[in-house]
């Protein structure tokens, strides 16, 4: 009878790896034909020499060193193409030690397609399930969001918590429209001289209170069938709304230690129900109070801060006064890269590297170059890095398939790496690479 060797996957493990044609008889990698980031995995070819492994990566068989691969890589962010819009995929650790996080979903199905054709392929061609444990919804705007509802309708995927907050949006063209709303958020009401919109939902059955009540926008009432679906179907655990009092489970993972903390939105108590500032209209007020979320793993920290703007960052500044909770290591730029932030802010977070999300949409002219020069100005780096979806998405030469622009970054917990596709490959490696030297 014949025996065949059962395949074996490894993983990069670290920041980033070189594979090799050959080794040399003084026992080094001769002739490199690939570079890895963490994470990718590799195929085993079952023959190994000296400190090397035979392997076989995105179609290319080459010598690995062993000490590059292993079964736990440590943080993987993927800030994903999503056109005019936000997203990003976090993943730390292996299946079975790890966590996978979502912020935010954009517009469109790009993530989704993303996810099922290719990062979690391999679950849905072998009809696995992929767990999700926690889903960022730093606002209800469709750039942030609407690319979820497909997520959350798809039996593939098992989700532990969904965090938002907490603000919904409504159509007063609507017969049903509330008459006490004087805003498409809600009720606005004065207290002590300031505007504070007092509408707002915590749990599940909150917002489907907010849809019995009237008026709803049609794609919040969309996502909500989704949310009802996944959690009656045993598929989502939690829906839970935050704010500055908040607190999120972390988890050790490699011996490092992975947190969350909730910068914002900072709300108040009014009569006894939480209370959003009013910013101006009702954009900027939903905006405004995205959740703000700073993720540390190990010795490093990215900053998530949604779609803030002018008066919220104020707001924010206002809060914590002296202290600064905000600076990090990478930030993701608030707003697509628009004109609405304040210098005062962005010199807190002080970043090494800065990644905006935008898309194509020539009306709002994002990036904008105030919004590039200000990410490169306000930075603890000599060489500061500013990366852009948007100028990072190409199309294939003599032909209109696009080229998406995710932006790659790995961490160690200690070291920082950042990555971006080159338009054109050349040679062995296919990435616009930035080494720890930046960071």
């Amino acid at each position: 009878m014949k025996h065949t060797m059962a395949t074996t996957y490894k993983t990069v493990t670290s920041l980033y790896a070189q594979t090799y044609k050959s080794i040399g008889a003084n026992g080094k990698g001769k002739s490199s034909n690939n570079t890895l980031l963490m994470g990718s995995f590799v195929k085993l070819a079952n023959e190994t020499q000296g400190n090397w492994e035979k392997v076989t990566a995105f179609g290319k068989e080459g010598w690995i060193a062993k000490s590059d691969i292993g079964d736990s890589p440590a943080l993987k962010c993927f800030y994903v193409d999503v056109g005019q819009g936000d997203s990003a995929l976090i993943e730390v650790g292996n299946d079975a030690n790890g966590m996978k996080i979502i912020i935010d979903g954009g517009p469109n199905d790009n993530l989704s397609h993303y996810l099922s054709k290719w990062q979690y392929k391999y679950y849905f061609d072998n009809n696995k399930k992929v767990k999700i444990d926690y889903i960022f919804i730093s606002h209800f705007d469709k750039d942030h969001y609407n690319g979820l509802i497909s997520i959350i309708n798809d039996e593939h995927y098992e989700i532990g918590t969904i965090f938002h907050s907490g603000i919904a949006k409504f159509n007063d063209r609507k017969s049903n429209y509330p008459a006490d709303y004087n805003t498409e958020l809600g009720k606005k009401v004065q207290h002590q001289g300031e505007d504070y919109l007092t509408t707002g939902f915590d749990s599940i059955a909150d917002l489907n209170a907010l849809k019995a009540n009237g008026g709803m926008l049609d794609m919040l009432e969309t996502f909500l069938t989704a949310v009802n679906n996944a959690h009656t179907q045993g598929r989502l655990q939690n829906f839970i709304r935050l704010d500055h009092n908040s607190t999120v489970a972390g988890k050790v993972i490699n011996g490092k230690n992975l947190s969350f903390e909730i910068l914002g939105p900072v709300t108040d108590v009014i009569n006894g129900k939480t209370a959003y500032k009013y910013f101006d209209d009702e954009a900027h007020t939903i905006n405004g109070h995205s959740i703000v979320l700073k993720i540390t793993y190990g010795n490093r920290s990215f900053l998530f801060g949604g779609d803030l703007n002018i008066p919220s960052e104020d707001h924010l500044l206002a809060h914590y006064g002296g202290a600064n909770p905000f600076e990090v290591d990478v930030a993701k730029s608030c707003h697509h890269g628009a004109s609405e932030f304040t210098t005062a802010f962005m010199a807190k977070v002080n970043p090494y590297a800065t990644v905006i999300s935008s898309g194509d949409n020539e009306s709002y002219s994002h990036p904008r170059a105030d919004a590039i020069g200000c990410a490169g100005k306000y930075t603890k780096s000599n060489r500061p890095l500013v990366f852009s979806t948007e100028l990072a998405r190409s199309h294939s030469e003599g032909s209109d398939k696009i080229k998406y622009g995710m932006i790659n970054m790995r961490c160690n917990g200690d070291d920082i790496i950042m990555a971006q596709m080159k338009e054109v490959t050349t040679g062995s490696n296919v990435w616009d690479l930035y080494e720890e030297a930046f960071f």
